[in-house]
């Protein structure tokens, strides 16, 4: 079985250079897809590099994303890191940030899809209908005006975005439109990252392709929740299996909780294939062999 690690990255060289390095190890034909977010200094100074790591497991989407957060551009970084997983002929996709790092071994994760027998899982985080006006109604501040150098003409346009927005959205709903949906029932929510067998990635990717360029996705908010989601649901909920990552929300706020030692109990005991989020300044632990089981490409 081969597998495609798609690497959504924007920051952190060092700490990409160790996720990419845990990843290639062992004799596996496993190819590590990596994103990097147009804007980035990733992109800029350090893809070359990336490239031509000595394992030769490395491909890079060659048109990335310039990547704003809860913007339908996350959506486009999905769909291009896909495409570009899809291409190296691979038979399962990892979908990660360069944030996550693997917790079990390779062996592990070759074991759990079997146990499912011959109709391989989607392994995705499915939460329910919820949050579904961000997907129905018209948000044109997905991407707040912010002009350097004009602080209060930026504030007094943004606050203009978000009444427009509102207004819109009511006019809209009064004279009785709505706008599509996939199927025609309500999206769903779930967190953005998954792991999908070949035929599923490449519906999933194809559908997608179709929402982006039938601009459907212009004017929502934080469509990486709800556009893959639903497209698994509703298209392949019989095949719908538990993420496989190991998120702490208990922190509270937009983000996860930033993990540390003292998580790994919880984090092994969660039969998770990846923990998110990592970070090398707050916390190195999960370099530390020692930390978890065997890392993938290393017998378990």
């Amino acid at each position: 079985m081969r597998f495609a690690y798609l690497i959504m990255a924007h920051a952190a060289p060092m700490q990409l250079d160790a996720l990419i390095d845990r990843l290639a190890e062992g004799t596996h034909d496993d190819r590590i897809v990596l994103h990097l977010d147009r804007k980035s200094a990733l992109w800029r100074d350090d893809r070359a590099r990336l490239a031509a790591h000595p394992s030769g497991k490395v491909v890079l989407v060659e048109r990335p994303a310039s990547v704003f957060w809860a913007h339908r551009t996350v959506v486009t970084a999905q769909h291009r890191a896909l495409g570009a997983g899809i291409a190296t002929g691979c038979d399962y996709l990892h979908l990660i940030s360069g944030a996550d790092w693997p917790v079990v071994s390779r062996a592990q994760m070759i074991a759990d899809i079997e146990a499912a027998g011959s109709l391989r899982p989607a392994f995705a985080g499915i939460s329910g209908e919820l949050d579904g006006e961000r997907m129905e109604h018209w948000w044109f501040d997905d991407r707040l005006f912010a002009l350097k150098g004009w602080p209060r003409l930026s504030e007094n346009v943004a606050r203009a975005q978000t009444r427009l927005s509102w207004s819109f959205s009511d006019l809209w709903e009064r004279i009785g439109l709505s706008r599509a949906r996939v199927g025609g029932q309500p999206w769903l929510k779930g967190n953005g990252w998954f792991s999908l067998p070949r035929d599923i990635a490449l519906d999933v990717h194809a559908e997608t392709g179709r929402l982006l360029a039938n601009g459907r996705l212009l004017f929502t908010q934080c469509a990486d929740e709800h556009v893959m989601q639903t497209l698994l649901s509703r298209r392949h909920a019989d095949r719908i299996a538990a993420d496989k990552r190991y998120i702490d929300w208990n922190a509270g706020g937009n983000h996860p909780k930033m993990l540390r030692r003292e998580d790994v109990p919880a984090i092994l005991a969660s039969g998770a294939w990846f923990a998110r989020k990592l970070d090398l300044a707050v916390d190195d632990f999960f370099l530390d062999r020692r930390a978890f089981a065997a890392p993938p490409g290393v017998p378990a």
